[in-house]
């Protein structure tokens, strides 16, 4: 008679279990979509840097898939394909880039190590350093064709945040040592290039934020062994 209770505190166990996927409503009870909620960023227009190359990403392993269609969806998923984060973009993707701005070809799933940067915490970023990117390994950039923010998502924590943009269109992003540069080209009798500055000291809070545990990573319990050890 001991099997039945046992088999009936495994059956409550899995349904209390953290669900694997982390699915974010599509419309929360505000009425606004989740972009909609970001807060602005401090952009600040100016000059352009000087023109830099912007280097194509090679293919890299990992346990971590991470699947963007063209209608807008993205999909995260682990090792044991498990579904770790399943949402919707503002949009249909336009660019994406990884890291510290490596263009990504993303007709496919692309592969992200286990931990990043961000995962050591803040104490953990070089703040203080000349070049602020080498944080930023791990992460990835989609641009979408409504162009109103940016979607910055960390695969390790299958978390995301947005970056509203300034306003235009066309947008070209740049990853420099101490600031995400945005551009875009005005056409006219005389076309020109408007540029906005965000340095990446501003985007603390979000960077902290992208890399806090979520707990549908964490292994889950079983009816013998309820609280794992790791």
């Amino acid at each position: 008679m001991r099997l039945v209770p046992l088999l009936l505190s495994a059956a409550l166990v899995g349904l209390a279990r953290p669900g694997a996927a982390q699915v974010r409503p599509a419309r929360p009870a505000t009425g606004k979509l989740p972009w909609d909620l970001a807060p602005s960023v401090p952009w600040t227009a100016g000059d352009c840097g000087a023109p830099q190359a912007m280097p194509v990403a090679t293919p890299e392993a990992g346990p971590l898939r991470v699947r963007v269609t063209l209608d807008g969806a993205l999909r995260i998923t682990n090792g044991r394909g498990l579904i770790l984060l399943r949402t919707g973009l503002p949009g249909r993707p336009l660019r994406l880039w990884r890291s510290a701005g490596r263009i990504l070809d993303w007709r496919g799933p692309v592969r992200f190590p286990m931990e990043s940067p961000l995962t050591r915490g803040i104490g953990g970023l070089p703040v203080g350093a000349a070049d602020f990117r080498p944080s930023l390994t791990g992460l990835l950039w989609i641009l979408c064709d409504d162009e109103k923010v940016l979607t910055v998502v960390h695969p390790v924590t299958a978390r995301l945040c947005y970056l509203p943009l300034p306003g235009g269109s066309h947008f070209q992003l740049y990853f420099f040592p101490d600031r995400l540069e945005v551009r875009q080209q005005v056409t006219g009798a005389r076309p020109t290039e408007e540029c906005w500055s965000l340095p990446w000291l501003s985007l603390l809070p979000q960077l902290v934020q992208l890399g806090l545990e979520n707990p549908a990573n964490r292994p889950s319990g079983t009816a013998l062994l309820p609280f794992p050890k790791s």
